[in-house]
C-alpha cells in the first residue's frame, strides 16, 4: 500500500481499522496503530500486524480495512475527525493446526461375524 500519497501531516501515525464483513456486531470491529517499517515511503509503505499482539481479530475472514493519519504520538483509537487515507480490504486466515496423526504400529484389523 502506498498511504504516504494522501498523507498531510508530517511524521504521522497510522491508525487501523479493521471491519469483518460478515458480522453486524460492533465489537467485530478492530483498531490498532501500526508503524510504518518502510525504508522507501514515498514508494510504498510496509506494515506488519501481529493478530493477538497488535489486535486480536475475532474470526477469521474478509475485512476492510481503514487507514487514517494522525499526529504522531497521540495514541488515539478512535477514526472520528481523522483523515482516511487509504481504503482495501483483507482476508485473516485462522492458523493451521497439524492434523492428528494415528501413529499406533499394532494395527490390526478385526472382523466379527455373527452366527
Amino acid at each position: 500500500m502506498t498511504v504516504t500519497e494522501l498523507t498531510t501531516i508530517a511524521n504521522p501515525e497510522y491508525l487501523f481499522e479493521f471491519v469483518n464483513e460478515q458480522s453486524d456486531d460492533d465489537n467485530d470491529t478492530q483498531y490498532c496503530i501500526l508503524a510504518d517499517t518502510s525504508s522507501a515511503t514515498t514508494r510504498y509503505n510496509t506494515f506488519t500486524i501481529t493478530d493477538e499482539s497488535d489486535v486480536t481479530f475475532p474470526i477469521d475472514g474478509y475485512y476492510i480495512y481503514n487507514i487514517y493519519e494522525q499526529a504522531n504520538g497521540s495514541g488515539n483509537l478512535d477514526p472520528d475527525g481523522l483523515t482516511l487515507v487509504e481504503k482495501g480490504r483483507a482476508h485473516v486466515y485462522v492458523t493451521d493446526v497439524a492434523d492428528n496423526e494415528y501413529t499406533d504400529t499394532t494395527e490390526a484389523d478385526k472382523i466379527y461375524q455373527n452366527e
